[in-house]
């Protein structure tokens, strides 16, 4: 029985050049990218429902501007196949520009129309770049320290989150919420700056030349690269994992709330698990790159499951609490190793375009996952929350026993 990770080192036996240590002058620059891009996304999300409310005077009508930034989400197989052709650091600056610059403009519009249009402009930069930084990430980082990679983003994202509404809250009580968007587009001036000139492009250079009329390789949709077993996997992992992120997360804080927590102590609870999160993460994500991909997988599942078969039968504020805090590490160890073997998978060549369809997928899944947890919590009492923690340890099970052949 071998492990997830297998394939992707064949398949990075070629590779001669070594990674730079994740805390090195080379990768700071690329996960203070990650933090600046958090830190100013945190500030909009304070700054943009206000000001959206403010043209409107319509709570749907702060949703649907929401909505429609989102509609560029279901592109990012295209645009990863521009970062394959173009380049990770193109597109990344594309999408910063793209953003911040609509963000900006968002700051004078004077008409919620104007505000709409922006946010589809704003999400198609956030569509680029989430493709963009992910492909670059992965060709940043190698088999062996891959896990680590992606816990050090999560840290810097987290960090970022935590810091973007309060310095866009200060930033609103001092100007306006106006001033908040442009604050946050001025965020995206030193990411432009630090991704070109000092963040080294990750695009393999094209192994041959296409000849006169051939559409280059890169430019073809490619169905066979997700018509394997490794790729069944990871698909059936998603769509387990988002029972869980779109369902089970919301109602542990209901019942929080039954065990006669205030939503002061909730919040503050929450807050405090959070903190733990990014204390956990780089240790998660060395155990996913010693132990392998499959075996923290199959614990975080285990432990996810566990907890919801659990929660139902405690009584008592303690209880529920630090299971909240256990199904938060579950969810760390599935969420790092998932996103580690999805990168593992990806072609060196067509690595933009796998990792932006698997981005698409993801989302998709988690769109169909919270209709069919909906389903499980209308079954009576405890059953609901039965089912999905028992479909969690046999996905568990199933990557115990399963093999995935060599290439």
């Amino acid at each position: 029985m071998h492990d997830l990770r297998d394939d992707a080192q064949v398949r990075e036996h070629g590779e001669t050049e070594r990674p730079p240590p994740l805390l090195s002058k080379e990768a700071l620059p690329l996960f203070a990218v990650f933090f600046l891009w958090s830190f100013g996304n945190a500030a909009l999300w304070l700054g943009r429902p206000l000001l959206a409310y403010e043209l409107s005077g319509s709570a749907f009508a702060v949703g649907a501007a929401f909505a429609l930034g989102g509609v560029p989400l279901l592109t990012t197989p295209l645009i990863g196949v521009l970062v394959d052709r173009l380049g990770r650091k193109q597109v990344v600056v594309a999408g910063a520009v793209l953003h911040g610059g609509a963000a900006a403009m968002q700051g004078f519009a004077d008409s919620y129309l104007v505000f709409m249009g922006l946010a589809f402009i704003s999400g198609s930069g956030s569509a680029a770049w989430l493709t963009g930084s992910t492909t670059l990430l992965a060709g940043f980082t190698r088999v062996a320290n891959r896990g680590r990679g992606i816990a050090l983003r999560y840290v810097t994202v987290g960090l970022g989150l935590i810091a973007g509404p309060a310095v866009g809250g200060a930033v609103a009580a001092t100007f306006d919420v106006s001033a908040v968007l442009f604050f946050g587009a001025a965020t995206r001036v030193p990411i432009v700056v630090l991704v070109w000139f000092l963040i080294r492009e990750t695009r393999p250079a094209p192994s041959s030349a296409p000849e006169a009329g051939e559409f280059p390789r890169r430019l073809r949709p490619d169905v066979s690269l997700f018509m394997t077993r490794s790729f069944l996997v990871l698909t059936a992992v998603m769509l387990v994992l988002g029972l869980t992120a779109t369902g089970h997360f919301e109602h542990q804080a209901l019942f929080l709330d039954d065990a006669g927590l205030d939503p002061t102590q909730i919040g503050l609870a929450l807050s405090i698990i959070g903190f733990v999160g990014l204390l956990i993460a780089m240790p998660v994500g060395s155990l996913v790159d010693s132990w392998g991909r499959r075996l923290v997988l199959a614990t975080g599942l285990v432990t996810l499951g566990v907890t919801v078969l659990l929660t139902p039968w405690l009584d008592g504020w303690p209880m529920p609490l630090a299971l909240l805090g256990v199904f938060a590490v579950g969810k760390l160890m599935t969420g790092i190793a998932l996103e580690t073997h999805a990168m593992d998978l990806a072609p060196r060549e067509r690595r933009g375009y796998f990792l932006g369809t698997w981005l698409l997928v993801k989302d998709l899944i988690e769109g169909a996952a919270a209709l069919l947890v909906g389903a499980a919590f209308l079954l009576p009492g405890a059953l609901g929350i039965g089912v999905v923690g028992l479909v969690l340890l046999g996905m568990a099970a199933f990557l115990a026993v399963s093999r995935t052949p060599r290439p």
